[in-house]
């Protein structure tokens, strides 16, 4: 069972900031569970029975159209709560989560959730927290989209998005949790046009690629290049 008190990224969101009675209350009521890269946590559409809380690892939320076209919304990390809005809505969930690495998670049913928040106020508060950081994901999402004027903005600005607060220092590393293919989905492009985008960005040495890692070599360039 993971203890959340000794998690290495206790502290850096609100649902680790919880005191010591709500964070019991968490602890005792959670089910941990290990994902491997690619499994579902939930498939939109589906009752929002319970949410889950990242211990490690991300995850991707994705919704899809009738037609089958497919939208990544965001990437999860580490002490995201995903399906929150859904389960306080009490709606079904409007994305599909999955992993796109390993992930350790807890699960909490829904009705454990409300009982939480209701008992708890400073549970309240971090639920009220992350999804003012949910809305502010999706202000980035529209911006990333919508302001760039070419695709190498768009690019430039998810790379800039994936650092620590969209505040790159040199020779900063990420880790790219997507395929070009996704990439071009969270850009409003095509896989052909990251992979090129991607190797211009090499060519010109404003980032290092090293199998999944990315080292970004000039945030002030990528900065000009979105507009930022």
């Amino acid at each position: 069972m993971l203890n959340c008190q000794n998690c290495p990224h206790a502290g850096k969101h609100p649902f680790c900031e919880l005191g010591s009675e709500a964070r019991a209350f968490l602890e005792a009521n959670s089910t941990t569970v290990e994902y491997p890269r690619g499994a579902l946590l939930f498939r939109e559409g589906t009752s929002s029975d319970s949410v889950y809380i990242l211990c490690s690892g991300r995850v991707k939320i994705a919704a899809s159209s009738a037609e089958g076209k497919t939208a990544i919304l965001r990437i999860a990390a580490a002490g995201d709560v995903v399906g929150l809005s859904a389960a306080l809505n009490g709606t079904v969930y409007e994305a599909s989560a999955e992993a796109v690495e390993p992930c350790k998670i807890r699960i909490l049913q829904t009705r454990l959730l409300m009982q939480l928040l209701t008992q708890f106020s400073d549970a309240s508060m971090a639920a009220s927290s992350m999804l003012a950081q949910h809305y502010q994901a999706a202000f980035q999402e529209i911006r990333r989209i919508a302001l760039p004027d070419s695709p190498a903005g768009r690019v430039a600005r998810l790379i800039l998005d994936w650092s620590e607060n969209g505040q790159a220092l040199p020779a900063s590393t990420i880790t790219m949790p997507l395929t070009h293919e996704e990439v071009a989905s969270m850009t409003a492009t095509t896989r052909e046009t990251v992979t090129r985008t991607l190797s211009r960005f090499r060519k010109e040495k404003l980032i290092a690629i090293k199998g999944i890692s990315l080292t970004i070599l000039q945030p002030a360039q990528l900065r000009q290049l979105c507009a930022c």
